[in-house]
Formats: structure tokens, sequence, C-alpha cells
């Protein structure tokens, strides 16, 4: 539009160049700023529209060089840049500006600017002038900056993407950066965290994670996100000492840092690339390689350690949910003994007795603490608790096994239970153990809707429901076996 525009203004200062009065009149109709200097870049006519956006008054301008009067510089490196005006009048061609190129006014105000300077030329071909023409780019400008930063960075942590860093990565791949150092990074525990308490959480320590990376940087370092719970970071011209202290660095800082009282761990893994010989690939590799190898050592523990953090959670918010597993724990551990369980055995049942409520904590507070009967809608989501439990426990090496047993122990013998409907011979025979302490326990203790039953009550409910509801052979060793050896021990 420039373009047309000027080639519009060069026509007819051919024919106006010597009818003032049309030529301003011209000019002043023009939206655009239009500046007309003499053949040695001395502004003699300058439109309203550029004077408003030099923050000037046009008669204030006229009779001044173009470079005194315009102060122009390239955005990223502040320079100056050289005056289109006087490029043109040497040149005898036309000049165009960068499209980086802003335009301080007499206040100090930024904008940027295109432009197009041109030479004008008499009849006989000698230049007697020079117009400009230009007009402010700031929002179209910063329009495509942002698209450009939305197409390159993670939307949610804000620092460079999978696209971006590749990119990087090529440009930097050249003899003046070796060796060229790349770090993996791999956040463990981050399905943990969303399965207990949600993606908000969890996003909020994908965030954690981009902020110390940003912050371990050194100045020409490159850190970006490159998958779900990777991220990566491009390292010019370092070397084995330098890499290890980033990464002891970092490691140090992640240590540090908790979403609801969880821990999280960072697995890491680095390379250089010292020479040409190495292609960038096998570096990248043998990077993410190492890391994989540390998620393995360590990654273990992190996990087993964040879900006992999140039945610690649980049981620290709700005393009765504290009491419930550490008595259903102690249901389970007597019934197995009873039934002529191995020790190993059960220990194990235990554990799944203790943790078979952890999928609570994925339930509102207000559900979970409700005084009253829940309603059909929030029934159904407590019913949600067995499948989160198998989410969490099974994210963990050491508490796997105890995911079906937490998922099935509401489930029913006769097959109408939840959440699979699963028949005496598919449910768990741990998930059915800990079905029966689960229900005694419950019945036998007060709870924010109800009292706590007689314990003769809850005896009763156990054997009308065998058979049914529950395992009757379990029901049976628990009323003739367990409660009394529990009674006759207090």
């Amino acid at each position: 539009m420039v373009g047309v525009l000027f080639t519009y203004l060069q026509n007819r200062m051919d024919e106006l160049h010597t009818q003032t009065e049309e030529l301003s009149k011209t000019l002043m109709s023009i939206g655009d700023g239009v500046v007309i200097t003499d053949n040695r870049g001395v502004i003699e006519r300058i439109n309203q529209p550029a004077a408003d956006m030099l923050g000037i008054r046009a008669k204030d301008a006229e009779k001044k060089a173009f470079g005194d009067v315009f102060h122009l510089i390239q955005a990223e490196s502040r320079n100056r840049i050289n005056d289109p005006v006087l490029t043109a009048i040497k040149t005898g061609k036309n000049a165009e500006i960068d499209r980086q190129t802003l335009l301080i006014d007499a206040s100090g105000n930024e904008r940027y600017i295109e432009d197009i300077a041109s030479p004008i030329m008499d009849k006989e071909e000698n230049l007697i002038g020079v117009v400009l023409v230009f007009r402010d780019v700031t929002k179209r400008t910063m329009q495509e900056k942002e698209i450009r930063h939305l197409s390159n960075h993670d939307h949610l942590t804000n620092i460079p993407n999978h696209r971006h860093f590749h990119q990087k990565l090529d440009s930097l791949d050249q003899k003046d950066f070796y060796p060229l150092g790349i770090v993996y990074f791999d956040l463990d525990g981050l399905k943990l965290i969303n399965d207990a308490y949600g993606h908000a959480s969890g996003d909020q320590a994908l965030k954690q994670v981009a902020k110390i990376l940003k912050a371990s940087e050194r100045d020409n370092d490159f850190a970006a996100r490159i998958g779900g719970d990777e991220f990566a970071m491009i390292c010019p011209n370092a070397d084995e000492e330098t890499m290890e202290a980033l990464r002891a660095t970092i490691d140090k800082k992640i240590k540090r840092q908790k979403v609801q009282g969880v821990r999280y761990s960072l697995a890491t893994g680095y390379a250089l690339k010292k020479d040409a010989r190495q292609t960038i690939r096998s570096v990248l590799s043998k990077a993410e390689n190492r890391m994989y190898k540390n998620k393995v050592l360590s990654g273990k523990s992190t996990r087993n350690q964040a879900i006992k953090s999140i039945l610690e959670t649980l049981t620290n918010k709700y005393e009765e949910e504290r009491v419930h597993s550490k008595r259903v724990g102690e249901f389970c551990r007597e019934i197995g003994a009873s039934l002529g369980l191995r020790q190993d055995e059960v220990k194990e049942l235990e554990l799944a007795g203790q943790l078979h409520d952890i999928g609570k904590i994925t339930i509102p507070d207000a559900i979970l603490g409700k005084p009253g009967k829940l309603n059909e809608k929030e029934w159904a989501t407590m019913k949600e608790h067995t499948v989160a439990g198998y989410q969490i426990l099974r994210a963990s090496d050491e508490y796997s096994k105890l995911a079906d047993y937490a998922m099935s122990h509401h489930e029913r013998v006769d097959g109408t239970g939840y959440p699979n409907e699963s028949n005496q011979e598919q449910i768990p025979f741990f998930s059915k153990i800990i079905s029966v302490a689960d229900a005694y326990e419950a019945m036998t203790s007060d709870r924010p809707y109800r009292k706590a039953l007689p314990v003769s009550r809850a005896k009763e409910e156990l054997r009308q429901n065998r058979g049914t509801q529950f395992d009757a052979e379990i029901v049976d060793v628990f009323l003739e076996d367990v409660l009394p050896n529990i009674a006759n021990n207090r």
C-alpha cells in the first residue's frame, strides 16, 4: 500500500513540482505520513499525519534536515539506522527501512513504522529532492510478534516449545558453539499429582520447573518444554564441569518444591557435542537415554514417597479417615492371620487396608465432609474414589500390586457393586477381605451423617449380607475368630 501511494505521489511530483499550492493540498489529503525534502535532505513539506506521528507541529519540521527531525532506530539492537532520505539521494534509488524500525517522537514514545523514500527527478532526470511515505504499523507488528511468540512457546509455561527447541538446536550446531551441551529433564511424579489433585496442581508443578530452568540458564543457554512432562536445555560452549554444576543447581532447587504437600523429582541426563564428527541427533539421543536411566533409579523412591504424602494429606485433613484407614488395616491383618496367610501376605494385606481409600483425596471437601445424606450426583462422585485410588497406586512400583485391591473393595460378590460390577470369581481375594473390614469399621464409627451403630447391629448386617455383598467365608472368619480375639485383647 505504501508503495502504491508512493508511485502515485511520484507521478504527481512530475506534474506538480512547480504548483506549490496544489501540491500542499495533495499532501494534506493523504492519510499516511508524507515528507518531501530538497536534494540535500532538508524538509520542504510535511503533512499533518507525519507531524502527528512525530509529536510536533508541521512548521517546526520544515527547513530542518530529515535526520535531525526523524529519530529512527532498530528495535532489537537499539542502534540508529541509516538515514533513508540520504540513502535515496546518494544512490538515486528507492530506499526502504527494515520492518523492525522504531520512530521515536518528540515525547520519547516509540512506534513501529514502515516507509519508502524515493528520489524526485525533474524532466531532465536531475535529482531535485526526495519523497518519503510512511505509516504506523505498531499494532500489526505487535500482533505478528504475538503470533510468532505463540507458535514458538508453550502456552502453559511460556517458555520455548518443542518446535522452537529444535530450530534453536539446529542453529547452534556449529563449531563456534562446541562443546555444545544438551540436557534432558523428566518431571517424575506429574501423573500422581494429576491423578490425586487434578491437572491444575500438575500444571503448577510444570510452571515451577519451567521457572527454575529459566532462572538457571547462563546468558546463552536455551531452556524449553518439549513434551508433556519433559523439558530440555541447550548449553553452548559448555564442558563436563559446567553441565554437572548445572545439574546439581537445578536438582537442589527442585528438591525444595512441593505441590499440595507432595514432592516431585526431575530426572536428568546430559551429553556434549565436542566436534563435527558427532551428529546432533546422536548427542540428543545420548542425553535422553541417560535421563531415562536416571529416572529408573530415582523415580521409584519419588513416586513411593508421593503416595505416602497423599495419604498423609488425606488423613491429616480428616481425622475420621486417619482412624478408619488404620483400623481397616488392623482388621485386614487379623483376618489374614486367621485365614493362615503367609507373613508377607499379611503385611501386604494390612498395607492394602490402610491405602484402600486413598482415592478419596480426589473427592471435593464439600462431599467428603457433608453432614447429611449425599444426593444422586454427589454419590456418583463419591464412587469415583475407587478408580482414582487405582490410578494413584498403580503409578508406584511399591504399591502397584495394591491398585486392583483399592479399585475393587466396593464390589459385591453378587455382581452388583462398583465400579465394574465384578462377581465372586472376578473380585481379588484381598478386596473381599478389605470389603468386610471396611464395612464393619464404617458401621461402628461416627460419621458426619450418622452416629456409630452398636456392635451387635453391625454384626447382624454382615450376617444378613454374607453371600450377596460379602464373601461368606470371610464374614464367618471375621465374626467367629477376629472379633472375639479383638474383644479379648482390649
